[in-house]
């Protein structure tokens, strides 16, 4: 077994970039929680529709982490399936550009780690073969939910079932998840990660006590987080005389629809879109909200929870199994998924409830099941088990 640090390559899917910063940014924080137990290198790779040859090169070193992002050419052929033939080539071409670049810094790697099973799994499994380096998959989709069911496709499924047979190792974020996958026959040691939330920014702060601070965080979008629905339960319950201000922070496709539906019930006081917000804004909110509310179709185990919790707000939200696995009686209401009427309910009690929830209690449990700390042993501990067993 190693005694040093481990040195390992994280192989994203998503991570944030600038063309969209919340890309992914969950994969950054497990990065986060991880580098106290490894040298950390993130080779990430995304095409740019503006960049018309070779390749554009950023290295960026973010707090322990080295970062490097590659971009390539994005085809544009006007044949949607020959641009994803050649997309699919120029990824992969990248993204090994991008592992010899470290190699020449001097980089010597143990172990490769892939966040989200896709054309990131390539070079995972060339080393495999090439150099005997063992690598381990982190699922966060949520593609492979009967609810979603878009793991289609013969060679989608074909490479997966490779690429998860020959992982030393398969975490996923809910149990969920995990079953969902054995369910398509894929077949390996599974372990459940949730999500990281880091505890120092998402904090309990002094409650708003002059109105009720309602929060939804996500994407403005009516599937999967149904947001037009949440805005005509808080309408309806505005109109029954309960008192209370709904913040949304996110954006989305149906954002004009939202602001449309608000304008058209002059709502504008009560129902608010707050737009995108960084990080350290909405801990700051959540901090000192009442609490927050969820109402979508489908999720795995979505962040947002877990960071409202550390900031020791009580939730309302569906009893979708990635969601339920991670809740109890302390930390706010459960309601059946896709029932408005519940949904309601659920919300009504909570503006009348929401005071008699521990705070700390909340914040506790968070700490126990989300922080950095606790993360990252648990995924130390697999490293450490998979390089054992290479060696």
């Amino acid at each position: 077994m190693p005694t040093s640090k481990p040195s390992v390559l994280f192989l994203p899917k998503w991570y944030p970039h600038e063309f969209d910063w919340f890309d992914g940014n969950f994969i950054e924080n497990h990065a986060h929680a991880i580098k106290a137990d490894a040298q950390l290198a993130v080779l990430f790779v995304h095409s740019d529709a503006n960049l018309k040859e070779g390749y554009r090169i950023e290295e960026r070193e973010n707090k322990g982490i080295y970062e490097l992002r590659i971009f390539y050419p994005k085809p544009n052929t006007a044949l949607a399936w020959l641009d994803k033939l050649m997309g699919g080539i120029a990824y992969a071409k990248a993204q090994r550009f991008g592992y010899q670049k470290l190699v020449e810094s001097g980089w010597q790697f143990d172990l490769c780690h892939v966040h989200v099973l896709s054309r990131s799994a390539f070079l995972a499994l060339a080393l495999k073969k090439e150099a005997g380096i063992p690598y381990g998959i982190t699922e966060h989709w949520s593609g492979y939910l009967k609810e979603r069911n878009e793991y289609r496709g013969f060679l989608k499924k074909q490479f997966t079932k490779r690429a998860v047979t020959q992982a030393s190792f398969v975490t996923t974020v809910s149990t969920y998840l995990k079953t969902s996958m054995q369910a398509h026959g894929l077949k390996n040691h599974y372990h459940v990660i949730p999500n990281v939330v880091d505890a120092q920014l998402f904090n309990i702060d002094k409650r708003n006590e002059a109105v009720t601070e309602v929060l939804f965080v996500g994407n403005l979008l009516q599937r999967p987080k149904k947001v037009l629905d949440i805005l005509k339960v808080f309408a309806a319950l505005h109109q029954a005389g309960e008192k209370f201000v709904l913040q949304l922070y996110g954006e989305g496709k149906d954002e004009a629809a939202c602001r449309n539906f608000i304008e058209q019930e002059q709502l504008s006081d009560i129902l608010q879109l707050k737009g995108t917000a960084e990080r350290e804004q909405i801990g700051k909110k959540m901090g000192s909200a009442a609490f927050l509310v969820l109402f979508s179709e489908f999720e795995n185990q979505p962040c947002v929870i877990s960071e409202a919790q550390a900031a020791g707000i009580p939730v309302v939200v569906p009893d979708l199994p990635g969601i339920k696995e991670f809740m109890h009686e302390d930390l706010g209401l459960l309601f059946p998924s896709r029932d408005r009427e519940a949904f309601k309910a659920a919300c009504k009690k909570m503006l009348h409830t929401y005071q008699t929830y521990k705070r700390e209690r909340i914040r506790d449990y968070a700490l126990k099941t989300f922080s950095e700390p606790v993360i990252g042993k648990q995924f130390s501990d697999l490293y450490q088990s998979t390089l054992k067993h290479a060696e």
